[in-house]
């Protein structure tokens, strides 16, 4: 399943496809495509820090109130992504992606968007959720 967010601008986004939750739910994986121009980036996500269920209900949380931040990422190490309200609608996305193989790179990236892109990207978020507990 994927889960997009779509915002006001086509050079900026984020998707996560073909996300996976483990069976032992100790986390999952996607593939996660950014967009923050001028850079652009796909890599193999692997998460667990916070469990899926709990970020999306992160998520929501700052959906409604529009103050905080939800966080997506693993407990020890680097990569990982955010979303922070300021409390007036508008929503910063960064985060930083590292790629340790063969030759090591790192983007560090940052958008805004607004609150209008969260709700369509939560619904997809809990489907993926919901499908993982059945």
């Amino acid at each position: 399943m994927d889960a997009s967010l779509n915002t006001q601008s086509k050079s900026c986004g984020l998707v996560m496809k073909d996300i996976e939750i483990f069976e032992d739910g100790s986390g999952g994986v996607c593939i996660l495509e950014i967009h923050s121009a001028p850079f652009a980036a796909s890599t193999r996500f692997f998460f667990d820090s916070p469990p899926l269920g709990a970020f999306v209900e992160n998520l929501a949380a700052l959906d409604r109130s529009l103050l905080g931040e939800a966080k997506l990422g693993q407990q020890f190490e680097d990569p990982h992504f955010m979303f922070r309200g300021n409390g007036r609608g508008q929503i910063t996305v960064s985060g930083l992606l590292v790629d340790t193989t063969e030759h090591w790179q790192k983007l560090e990236f940052s958008f805004a968007t607004d609150q209008t892109a969260l709700g369509p990207f939560l619904a997809e978020l809990r489907m993926v959720v919901d499908a993982a507990a059945t």
